[in-house]
């Protein structure tokens, strides 16, 4: 297990990670790597930080989260409720696939090794191409409206991001812009969501895997909790400024061009 300095600093990685388009598990769990855990422990660890920034957003959408408590807003309500149950009907299967990834490191395609997180890495690039392209070319007639349809993508969406790679904000905010929201409603309902989603992803896992929570572990999660509060407002207010289809297309190839890389750099050696 790693130090109290070392949680600390995967504990800020998950506080700016997790509102970002880029895997906060994936990222966290690499950091754990190089900071010397094996991949078992590093994955957990990505896993319980959440605890930290799940409280960071439970501060920030109190209130909100207070009317949906008292029922003021049915309609947001119901938007949630359908969206966690089909998170668990997609996140379920995932999971299982998940496990037997972890177990096979890579795979043999036309000569190439390729590993794991590099596939997630390149879907996940792809995706917010396609999604850059069409939220420049689209011509907005209305704002989308919270319905039935759109959580039930949103959920299907979201429960795929239980693999490695797959960016949970990143996803969901890629799916509410496809379906018309404006990018700074797209994060906000992204963000709020996510208190649900880690109170039960977070319940899963640890009656799945039963992890041990060490006292190092809490410092993390003070730290991603901190962070993570910070960042939340940070985001909220680029997203009324910057075009959020150019930075999806930026993203993407971003990842794509590190997968391919990764690919190719170990034939060049």
């Amino acid at each position: 297990m790693v130090g109290v300095l070392e949680s600390i600093l995967l504990g800020i990685v998950q506080g700016i990670t997790e509102w970002l388009p880029v895997s906060s598990k994936g990222n966290v769990a690499i950091l754990g790597q190089l900071l010397g855990m094996n991949t078992t422990d590093a994955f957990a660890y990505a896993i319980i930080l959440h605890i930290g920034t799940f409280l960071a957003a439970l501060i920030y959408f109190r209130k909100e989260i207070a009317e949906l408590a008292r029922g003021e807003n049915k309609q947001l309500l119901r938007f949630i409720i359908i969206t966690l149950i089909f998170t668990g009907v997609m996140a379920l299967p995932n999971y299982i696939l998940l496990k037997k990834i972890l177990e096979t490191s890579s795979l043999e395609l036309f000569g190439l090794t390729i590993y794991s997180q590099t596939i997630f890495v390149l879907v996940v690039g792809f995706f917010l191409i396609i999604t850059g392209f069409l939220q420049l070319a689209k011509k907005k007639i209305k704002e989308a409206k919270l319905t039935d349809k759109n959580a039930l993508f949103l959920g299907l969406g979201q429960g795929l991001t239980v693999l490695p790679g797959m960016s949970r904000s990143g996803t969901t905010t890629s799916i509410m812009l496809f379906e018309g929201f404006a990018p700074e409603k797209a994060f906000h309902l992204s963000f709020l969501i996510s208190v649900p989603t880690v109170i039960l992803g977070e319940l899963s896992f640890n009656l799945l895997e039963q992890p041990a929570l060490s006292p190092e572990m809490i410092f993390g999660i003070i730290a991603a909790a901190i962070v993570g509060y910070l960042t939340i407002d940070f985001l909220l207010k680029i997203a009324k400024k910057i075009n959020f289809g150019k930075f999806c297309l930026a993203l993407g190839a971003i990842y794509i061009l590190v997968a391919v890389i990764s690919i190719v750099l170990p034939i060049i050696a």
